[in-house]
């Protein structure tokens, strides 16, 4: 007589024991001293929500610029600020300025960790 497979899977499997399993270190189990800059380089939107208001705007009115005036002020006042903002975080990282907080770019962080490097 067939056992259904249905019967074994109600009860699960069982975890295996650890002790059969001895654990291998094939990396060395520390960081590195420097972070790569891959993550920095990602595409920082901004003020996507004024352009969508632009552009629904220029549609409805057959992309005629003249009767969207306050869109595109505010489309331009938005782009403004994010311009200065990034002009002034563009100007503290090239001072070398390290802060502490959560936001330091790679620079910023490698700068960080050659002060207090991992040993050998």
């Amino acid at each position: 007589m067939r056992v259904p497979g249905a019967l074994y899977a109600a009860r699960g499997r069982t975890p295996q024991n650890e002790k059969d399993v001895p654990f291998q270190e094939i990396l060395p189990l520390r960081l590195k001293n420097t972070v790569s800059g891959k993550a920095d380089s990602g595409s920082d939107v901004a003020c996507l929500q004024e352009m969508g208001v632009l552009f629904a705007c220029m549609k409805d009115n057959e992309f005629v610029e003249k009767y969207c005036d306050k869109e595109i002020q505010k489309f331009q006042n938005c782009f403004k600020c994010y311009m200065d903002r990034k002009f002034e975080a563009k100007k503290t990282i090239n001072q070398g300025v390290v802060q502490p907080g959560n936001n330091l770019n790679y620079k910023q962080l490698n700068k960080y960790m050659r002060r207090f490097p991992n040993p050998l």
